[in-house]
């Protein structure tokens, strides 16, 4: 931890907040990272903002962001300390502002703008247009800032072919239940990370809660039973795919926390992550 503060405070003194502000737009070009991967699905800012705050606890952040969604075109942040930590360094707020600032244009926030409290009480807009714009001497301490944009156009979905539906459906289930479940796992395997809701995935595959409730019955499963099948699958995926961590691999699959990646993934395979890692 003082390793990444003294490199951060290094390169602030040198090259300036805006050079630490812009290290964030870099997450564009990272080819394949799930956390990151995960985070640029999102359908909407609010999701997006969600995931924030999960990976946080998560990990255990010891510095975490505080947010709040006053409107749909506007958030502010507020950078903060748990656990009796030392606060946030206005090096670390600063590359964090940015990571914000990249993660809402890349999901579709468009004319977007950043505004931060300087020294003197003022407030200065430093970034506008796509552009960062800050005085030398802004005396910045980057603890809060707010974000706002035009309108919101989400990214396409990139194509991909389906994975066959993560559980068995019973041969007595029609034409119509069979593609509405199916349309549902596909929809919640794109972005496994979200915390899905009964009434965004119907409303998302263009039905009523009731209606999409009623094609799971039919199809004998609950919500909750999809859900965790979908998890399973990509947390199986991602062990068998990639080098991320267990924990990374527990939030980008959905899981709540640690504790309940490792008993609900023992629970449909009869083995821990690890163990499972370990014999694929």
């Amino acid at each position: 931890m003082k390793y990444k503060r003294d490199l951060l405070d290094i390169l602030w003194r040198n090259a300036g907040p805006a050079a630490l502000l812009s290290i964030g737009q870099g997450i564009r070009d990272i080819e394949f990272d799930p956390m990151w991967r995960g985070a640029m699905r999102a359908a909407n800012p609010a999701v997006l903002l969600d995931k924030w705050r999960r990976v946080e606890v998560f990990g255990h952040s010891r510095n975490r962001v505080r947010v709040n969604m006053a409107s749909e075109t506007q958030v502010s942040f507020y950078r903060y300390s748990v656990d009796g930590q030392p606060p946030p360094t206005t090096p670390e707020n600063l590359l964090i502002c940015g990571v914000t600032i990249a993660l809402l244009e890349e999901i579709g926030c468009l004319g977007l703008h950043c505004d931060m409290p300087a020294g003197d009480g003022s407030n200065l807009r430093i970034y506008d247009k796509a552009r960062f714009q800050i005085p030398d001497q802004a005396g910045l301490t980057a603890a809060s800032w707010d974000i706002g944009w035009r309108e919101f156009t989400a990214r396409p979905r990139e194509e991909a072919e389906p994975d066959p539906l993560p559980v068995a459906l019973p041969d007595s289930c029609d034409a119509r239940t069979r593609a509405s479940i199916e349309a549902a796992s596909i929809l919640m395997a794109e972005d496994a990370a979200r915390q899905w809701k009964l009434g965004e995935l119907a409303r998302e595959c263009g039905m009523s809660a009731r209606s999409m409730q009623r094609r799971l019955e039919e199809g004998g499963l609950s919500f909750s039973k999809l859900v965790r099948s979908v998890r399973i699958r990509e947390a199986c995926r991602l062990l068998k795919d990639s080098d991320a961590s267990i924990t990374m691999i527990g939030f980008c699959s959905g899981f709540s926390d640690s504790a309940q990646f490792s008993r609900d993934f023992r629970s449909s395979t009869g083995m821990t992550p690890s163990d499972y890692r370990a014999v694929i």
